[in-house]
């Protein structure tokens, strides 16, 4: 692949064709006018050893020169390459929950789109650690894979929104299961999950995924999201007006933080659990806690920058200017003396 540093001098080019057709319109027209003014035959007598072959010559040369100084002037750089990087840092899981009840708004805008934009503000952060997404509601499914592109991660975080999933519910189980099927190998440390919901679990069977997690070493932070005294969850129907959710009974439902599980599977597994609403660095307390985590050796691989070459033009072009400079405009005649 080749790409050019200098794309602002392009302009050079029109200067160059210009220039070119300049030169041949000068050397058409100086020939016509020899022809005209004495002709082929007092041409050679008057001027001899004179070579329009020559001139050619040495203007091709010329405009070669030219196109190749103008090219070295524009910086094309060629010889990108596949580099194996090495780093140290963990792998991280985060297990967003995206059910309609995310979606309440008694934290600003929404609970949804405060935890994207605090785990987007996490992503930039880290260095070295590799990155996964599971998005949860009713099931789970892995969003993003671990990675080590964190601006690929946060495109994916911010594709997320509540109608994503359609099986409604918070299956904070089955999005901690899909997590561990995340994680490879088979070291017991350097792996932690973070959990972000407003806690209200309706799958149930909680210690014993957690459990499987401290097992396989994996820490688990979690972190709740709402108010104790909750909020309507608003719905948006397909006109794009805005009700809210409302039970059997035709009552509005009210979603409230419920923190017990979130605090159950953070104690079980060793992490911790901090609640967004009440503490804006709840994020950057799991960063700190993870930086604090024993670190391993992850391998990556990424491009190399662009290897410039203008060099290679630029020599050609100086080199074809000294020619240029050397070749005569007439030939040379060694005349015998008798």
């Amino acid at each position: 692949m080749i790409k050019f540093a200098n794309l602002n001098m392009l302009w050079f080019f029109p200067v160059i064709l210009i220039a070119l057709v300049s030169i041949f319109y000068s050397r058409k027209l100086r020939k016509q006018n020899l022809h005209n003014f004495i002709g082929d035959i007092l041409t050679n007598k008057l001027m001899p050893g004179y070579k329009p072959e020559l001139q050619r010559v040495k203007e091709y040369v010329l405009v070669v020169a030219i196109i190749f100084i103008s090219i070295a002037l524009i910086g094309p750089k060629v010889g990108q390459k596949l580099q194996k990087i090495k780093r140290k840092g963990i792998d991280a899981v985060i297990a967003l929950d995206i059910s309609t009840s995310m979606n309440a708004e008694d934290v600003a805008p929404s609970r949804l789109e405060l935890t994207k934009y605090e785990a987007g503000k996490f992503i930039d952060n880290l260095r070295g650690d590799r990155i996964g997404l599971v998005a949860f509601a009713g099931v789970s499914y892995l969003h993003c894979p671990l990675t080590l592109d964190y601006g690929a991660a946060k495109l994916f975080l911010n594709a997320i929104d509540s109608k994503v999933i359609g099986v409604q519910g918070t299956a904070i189980a089955d999005a901690i299961n899909t997590a561990i099927e995340t994680f490879k190998g088979k070291e017991k440390k350097h792996k932690a999950i973070i959990v972000i919901s407003d806690g209200e679990d309706h799958e149930g069977n909680i210690d014993e995924v957690v459990k499987l997690a401290s097992d396989n070493g994996i820490v688990i932070y979690s972190i709740g999201i709402g108010s104790y005294s909750g909020a309507p969850i608003p719905v948006e129907d397909k006109d794009g007006n805005i009700s809210y959710k409302r039970d059997k009974a035709d009552k509005v439902i009210t979603s409230a933080l419920e923190e017990g599980t979130l605090k159950k599977i953070a104690s079980i597994s060793g992490g911790k659990y901090f609640n967004m609403s009440e503490d804006n660095q709840a994020f950057q307390k799991v960063y700190n806690e993870i930086r604090g985590m024993e670190k391993k050796e992850l391998n990556t691989h990424k491009y190399s920058d662009y290897q410039n070459r203008y060099q290679i033009f630029l020599i050609f072009g100086l080199l074809l200017l000294f020619f240029e400079y050397f070749i005569p405009e007439k030939s040379i005649k060694i005349i015998d003396k008798e």
